[in-house]
């Protein structure tokens, strides 16, 4: 049924997209940032609520910000599309919350914030009013839609105080994402082209410079970059081939047998050393307590 409507909805957009190109061009924005929400289980739920949960307004939303900790290093969390805040509850459960003082939004749409619409502006925009409420991040742990925002919020402002990276499973670029709404409903190069055009018009970044390359290449900060190499919904080559340039400051773990979510140990693991190597708080033998999320 689900297919048969996407086709139906494609078979639409094909034949206004000459007649009507900016009707067009809106209609397929709209389909493109239309968000099927996740529900927020029982003990998402109850262990959200076990932090401290403030709101960032938006022109048309409220953004859910949640905090643990209270200690001296600052981590902040971006999840991907059709997730939440609780995906990060594996890490938040091993890191020292007196020496960490950690938060995590909710993407518009998702989890405890408000909406129905998702796109990279919108979630930018609050990511950037948090990273100015925070102060100083020292390491921000993104995965996949959320790693090409926060490469995003860097390209739209290159001061931002944020001093280590960790950068996961992440799509290419921003083209990607019209690739992949292209090929689900099936629509013509002419609904691309229109889409794009309204994309313009929304991003505050030229749309052909927010890319996973662009973000490596002037970033100078500590990258840990994480990609799964059989990847099917961000493909693993293009994140390859973006990573190898000549820069010191980018290390990378490319894993095999996982998939897109990267929630296995050695993946866990990792992130919690480079999380404590850079606050100078190395522990390689420490004891991490793992449970699958």
């Amino acid at each position: 049924m689900q297919q048969f409507i996407l086709k139906l909805l494609g078979f639409y957009l094909n034949i206004t997209a000459p007649i009507f190109p900016k009707w067009n061009s809106e209609q397929a924005f709209k389909l493109l940032c239309k968000v099927r929400r996740v529900p927020v289980s029982d003990h998402g739920k109850k262990f959200l609520e076990g932090g401290k949960i403030s709101y960032i307004k938006l022109p048309d939303s409220k953004i859910a910000m949640h905090s643990w900790g209270n200690g001296p290093k600052t981590i902040f969390f971006l999840h991907g599309w059709m997730s939440y805040s609780y995906r990060w509850k594996v890490y938040i459960d091993n890191l020292d919350l007196s020496e960490y003082t950690i938060h995590s939004i909710d993407a518009p749409a998702h989890g405890f914030s408000e909406g129905d619409v998702l796109n990279v502006e919108t979630y930018r925009e609050a990511v950037a009013i948090a990273l100015k409420n925070i102060g100083e991040v020292d390491v921000i742990v993104c995965h996949s839609l959320g790693s090409l925002v926060g490469a995003y919020t860097f390209l739209e402002n290159e001061k931002i105080n944020v001093n280590n990276y960790v950068i996961m499973g992440a799509p290419k670029n921003i083209v990607s994402l019209f690739d992949y709404f292209q090929i689900k409903l099936n629509v013509t190069d002419k609904v691309i082209s229109n889409l794009k055009k309204k994309a313009k018009e929304v991003l505050i970044v030229p749309m052909e410079e927010i890319s996973m390359k662009n973000f490596f290449t002037k970033v100078n900060k500590p990258v840990l970059v994480i990609h799964e190499t059989t990847d099917t919904v961000t493909p693993f080559q293009p994140i390859k081939d973006a990573v190898e340039i000549d820069k010191n400051n980018l290390t990378t773990f490319f894993t095999t047998g996982q998939n897109h979510n990267l929630k296995e140990r050695e993946t866990i693991y990792r992130i919690l050393d480079f999380i404590e190597t850079q606050t100078q708080h190395k522990n390689l033998n420490k004891e991490y307590v793992y449970k699958a999320v």
